[in-house]
């Protein structure tokens, strides 16, 4: 789509127009999809399954739960070292993966809860015993800063939902997955690679935009 001849090429876009079709009952095809051969595919229903896009999960919790700033790092924080305590040395170990001095470290720990607290999922389904959380990309790469504690953005992603969930008390089990041009693109990118090995992201959950394309 274009405005005054002027094609929009941001990836918020791109995933609005793409996904917004699968809003509602239609969210249930790609959830089967991301399932795969896991038991609970052919048990999803409809209603079932709810998406949503550009979530910022443990900012809207502290506003729905009312949790202060305070409470809100502790839980956080005492959350991440119970879940996530071999991060740093797991990433720092990972070939091509670049890890500035305290990565992954709780030295700060009003930093690394304001890293949780402001990050943002593209794409989330929640199903009976699934979240599913997708990252978009369209003509970016996948993110990274020395300025952040969570410095990998699909390692952060990641880690800001264990911890909720976490804190919440779910037992849904999380499932990655992203979307750009091409998969093998993708899979050639080393935040995709740490996430195949470390955290389950299925290579059959490595899309590209006409997947979607063909759910809808």
């Amino acid at each position: 789509m274009a405005i005054v001849g002027i094609t929009n090429r941001t990836e918020n876009w791109k995933t609005a127009a793409s996904f917004g079709p699968l809003l509602g009952s239609a969210s249930v095809h790609l959830a089967r999809r991301l399932l795969a051969n896991d038991d609970a595919r052919d048990l999803l229903r409809p209603g079932d399954v709810r998406l949503e896009l550009f979530w910022r999960p443990v900012r809207d919790w502290r506003h729905q739960e009312r949790v202060s700033r305070q409470a809100a790092e502790k839980q956080l924080v005492e959350s991440y070292e119970r879940h996530f305590s071999k991060l740093a040395a797991e990433v720092a170990a990972f070939p091509g993966l670049q890890t500035p001095p305290g990565s992954y470290e709780v030295a700060d720990r009003s930093r690394l809860a304001s890293n949780l607290a402001n990050t943002e999922i593209d794409i989330v389904l929640e199903s009976p015993g699934h979240l599913f959380i997708g990252e978009a990309k369209h003509e970016m790469r996948f993110h990274s800063s020395g300025s952040l504690v969570l410095t990998h953005q699909l390692i952060r992603e990641y880690v800001t939902v264990r911890v909720l969930l976490d804190l919440l008390g779910s037992e849904k089990r999380v499932v990655p997955f992203v979307v750009g041009n091409t998969t093998a693109e993708l899979k050639r990118q080393e935040q995709v690679r740490f996430m195949k090995e470390r955290y389950g992201l299925r290579p059959d959950n490595i899309l590209e935009w006409s997947d979607i394309e063909a759910l809808r």
